[in-house]
């Protein structure tokens, strides 16, 4: 398996069953604000996501995040709203960390085509081209790291997909 170039941790992804309760619990210890969103594969920049290899016939909802940058690094919050590899892991694993995200730049489609040729499997979310800033995949390396790994390629070098510095601020 070719190996990529970890730049960077920029995430760290937690599933959650609510949301809303997640945030208060994290707001009551002073941590936020936080910006929730729902991912919705019927409009872009999400029209076009793959889970397991396969985009997705229904469309609407899949998952409800809150995100929070602190100190230059992403925590996510997801609760999964629709069937999907999410509400899937909540099932198994119940709520915790779920991956982390790295900032990969040059061998991000070698490693993503070494990886299936070493498992035979599509990466279990892809994303292209979000906000014309990123792609992004999610490989499962819990056998070799221990962990699943969201990989994302920056398409505008120079110009971070997540838009802050180490200290939280606004990068212009």
């Amino acid at each position: 398996m070719n190996t990529p170039e970890l730049k960077r941790l920029m995430q760290i992804g937690i599933i959650v069953r609510n949301i809303d309760e997640a945030v208060a619990n994290y707001e009551a210890i002073g941590i936020g604000p936080w910006e929730i969103s729902v991912m919705d594969n019927s409009v872009p920049p999400f029209d076009d996501l793959k889970i397991d290899g396969r985009e997705l016939t229904e469309k609407g909802p899949i998952i409800k995040t809150a995100m929070l940058t602190i100190y230059g690094l992403e925590l996510e919050l997801i609760e999964p709203i629709a069937d999907s590899n999410y509400k899937r892991w909540l099932g198994e694993h119940g709520p915790g960390i779920h991956h982390v995200a790295f900032d990969t730049e040059t061998p991000y489609e070698q490693f993503l085509a070494g990886w299936k040729a070493k498992n035979g499997k599509e990466p279990w979310v892809r994303g292209e081209a979000i906000h014309g800033i990123m792609d992004f995949s999610y490989v499962d390396l819990r056998e070799e790291l221990g962990l699943i790994v969201e990989c994302y390629k920056n398409l505008q070098p120079g110009k971070s997909a997540i838009p802050y510095d180490m200290k939280g601020d606004i990068v212009k």
